[in-house]
């Protein structure tokens, strides 16, 4: 394959915090370099440095399978934190201003052409502090993932009513889908204040202007949202480059959100931490009430559904809905029938069938579905059905993407 003419021919560094994902950091890796290559790019001109945080799962022969691969391996000796991780994964990393620092989660995957226009985006525009890509769960970028929205009081709030009557919940549905919709369709980059912070690409100018690439207090999560609001007061755009394209296997270290699970008692930390420092007293107070009055209301009345749902039952293969009618439309797929936060798909007919590649990526659990026009936003149905099927745990190789570019083209979304 022909190299590509590289408009900015920099270095990289890319930094990567593991805990218990071992065989997933290393097909990250994999198709980094992978992407790397195939744009003809210098491969002394990346640098990829990977701490392991004390994960209590061996994961030796990844680590060790990934310095083969000319990674630099730190294994720490106790679980820093995903913050206080990055940053040490920096301090090994060197690089002049305008060079280009890349903060990944271990379970992505770079999908064709995506990391050259991270590259090219940050670096042409000096106003931009940071820029992520547009996210999917599964290969073919069916299931697309939402933008997160900014955690204020006021958000938190409205979150907290519409958990508590489906009233508020379709106001907040209204609310979160005009965010989604702009998110999923548009052709442009979306100036934002949040991002997803599983790959951001920063110029290394930047992080040294902020002394830090994130805030070490933070055990685990907020780190990435204080970034965002950081960069915001030095004056940075906070940017979403939507034709930038990578594929991430959302939640997939071990034992996240199990019984003893340690990530919910580091949550509550940080999200202490983040609204003690942004919001004070005020703020504060107002987040603990709202989170007092939901826990008294009672629990047959919580996170009920918004629109009426058929029961489609249980499904091994492949799930498959029939639409009144025939129309452009927007499938929500969420946990909750409240559809808080859902993702996204588009397509065209008066049917819809999940591809096996998509499937396959999704959890053995119930799932809320409505789908909507695309033209009018009339809601043509609901429906909840559960996947009795096992989720894939093995991470998508390079050359398995490879056979699936075609249906990747044909999967994408109506835009």
């Amino acid at each position: 394959m022909k190299p590509l003419a590289l408009k900015h021919d920099v270095r990289l560094a890319a930094l990567i915090v593991n805990y218990n994902t071992g065989s997933y950091a290393e097909c990250c890796i994999e198709s980094l370099l992978h992407e790397w290559q195939r744009e003809g790019r210098a491969r002394d001109k990346l640098t990829i440095v990977l701490v392991d945080n004390a994960s209590p799962v061996p994961q030796e022969e990844y680590l060790v399978r990934s310095e083969a691969l000319g990674v630099k391996v730190l294994r720490a000796d106790e679980n820093l934190g995903y913050a206080r991780g990055m940053n040490l994964a920096y301090a090994h990393t060197q690089g002049a201003p305008l060079d280009v620092v890349a903060i990944l989660n271990p379970d992505l995957h770079f999908l064709p052409g995506a990391l050259g226009m991270l590259l090219d985006y940050v670096l042409d525009n000096p106003k931009v502090g940071v820029v992520d890509a547009a996210t999917s769960v599964d290969p073919l970028g069916v299931i697309n993932l939402p933008p997160n929205l900014l955690p204020t009081p006021f958000e938190h709030l409205r979150m907290t009513l519409a958990n508590m009557h489906p009233y508020f919940g379709r106001r907040y549905s209204a609310h979160r889908l005009k965010q989604c919709l702009l998110w999923w369709t548009s052709k442009e980059p979306v100036t934002t204040d949040m991002l997803s912070g599983c790959c951001l690409f920063m110029r290394r100018a930047v992080i040294d202007e902020l002394g830090r690439v994130m805030d070490p207090r933070y055990p685990l999560y907020f780190e990435d949202t204080d970034l965002f609001r950081t960069l915001n007061a030095h004056g940075y755009q906070v940017v979403h480059h939507t034709r930038a394209r990578i594929l991430h296997h959302w939640s997939r270290s071990a034992k996240v959100g199990s019984p003893g699970d340690p990530s919910i008692e580091r949550h509550e930390i940080s999200r202490e931490l983040y609204y003690k420092k942004f919001y004070g007293p005020l703020g504060r107070g107002l987040y603990a009430l709202m989170n007092a009055i939901g826990k008294r209301w009672p629990r047959p009345w919580i996170g009920r559904p918004i629109h009426p749902l058929q029961d489609l039952g249980s499904f091994h293969e492949p799930l498959t809905i029939t639409l009144p009618r025939a129309a452009r439309y927007l499938i929500e797929m969420s946990v909750h029938p409240g559809f808080v936060i859902c993702s996204g798909t588009f397509g065209s007919g008066a049917r819809w069938t999940c591809p096996p590649e998509t499937w396959e990526w999704m959890f053995p659990i119930e799932y809320f579905v409505r789908v909507l026009d695309l033209d009018t936003l009339e809601l043509l149905g609901g429906y909840r059905f559960v996947k009795t099927a096992p989720c894939r745990t093995e991470a998508m190789r390079t050359e398995e993407l490879d056979r699936l570019a075609g249906r990747l083209l044909e999967c994408a979304p109506v835009r």
